[in-house]
């Protein structure tokens, strides 16, 4: 079997796209594993999103038997990539190949930082990761709730954003620990691309939490979910969460999701009792 491994910029075209559904598809069949998340296959035709694809075809039949992907969330240089390999054919080296492209094409680009996607409980991954010097940096559940209307009580007022950025930057200082400039790389992220809709949540009328809906088809994604440590405990998350259901109520989606880190143990447990289950679990690694 002679193999073709070539990079192409985003967006892919459509052809592409159902080349890459169709590995997916065959793939799960296998591992038990959607990798269409982990791959970000909804954004890879979107203009907007910055990144590359790596890919590999079978020069005989014409067919794609590996894909790698490559993005760029915020434009600051941080690539987030992972990959998938025919199974009948993993062990020819593909995955081998399409990593050293990968890596070319990080150098080229002076990329500040590279991080990998794997599914929980995939050891032959971890393994691969480990060979090319990647270490577990963090993990992540992927958590949903049903979108539907709820009942709103509070003296919380949420709003669009507007021109509201320096108390928008204190907000992410103080949640995430940001620096200023990584928080004002955020906001413009959250409010420059299209399908996201950043909103603020107001307290007796001070700015105190924010949080930023995207647009994915039937689900609603939450994320860039903060509170100011001044206002935790007064139910700002909680409020914001529930106003997102019903959000997504109105939008007519079925789901909304939600991604945290597994060892944030106050936003699971808010989380959980607003509904959220965990649907799956992905391990972040970095290079060593």
């Amino acid at each position: 079997m002679n193999i073709s491994v070539m990079t192409v910029s985003l967006p892919l075209d459509q052809e592409t796209i159902e080349e890459v559904n169709q590995l997916i598809a065959e793939a799960r069949t296998v591992d038990k594993v959607d990798y269409t998340s982990l791959l970000s296959v909804e954004e890879l035709s979107d203009f907007y999103t910055k990144g590359f694809c790596v890919i590999a075809y079978d020069d005989d039949s014409d067919r794609l038997v590996g894909v790698l992907t490559s993005i760029d969330r915020i434009a600051t240089l941080d690539f987030e990539w992972s990959s998938v390999v025919l199974p009948s054919v993993r062990r020819l080296g593909i995955g081998e190949r399409l990593v050293i492209e990968l890596g070319r094409n990080l150098e080229v680009r002076g990329a500040a930082a590279d991080i990998a996607l794997m599914p929980e409980g995939s050891e032959a991954g971890q393994q691969f990761l480990h060979k090319f010097g990647y270490a577990l940096d963090f993990s992540e559940r992927t958590m949903l709730a049903d979108a539907e209307k709820v009942e709103l009580d509070s003296e919380v007022e949420v709003y669009r954003y507007t021109d509201e950025e320096s108390e928008i930057i204190e907000v992410l200082v103080s949640a995430f620990g940001d620096t200023e400039e990584e928080a004002k790389e955020l906001i413009a992220f959250n409010t420059q691309t299209p399908g996201r809709l950043m909103m603020i949540a107001k307290l007796r009328d001070e700015l105190v939490g924010t949080v930023t809906l995207v647009d994915d088809g039937e689900k609603l994604w939450v994320t860039g979910l903060a509170v100011h440590e001044n206002a935790r405990g007064r139910g700002v998350a909680t409020y914001l969460l529930n106003w997102s259901k019903n959000e997504a109520n109105r939008m007519g989606k079925a789901s909304v999701y939600l991604d945290v880190e597994t060892d944030n143990d106050q936003a699971l447990s808010i989380y959980e009792k607003a509904g959220f289950t965990t649907v799956s679990n992905t391990h972040f690694y970095k290079k060593a």
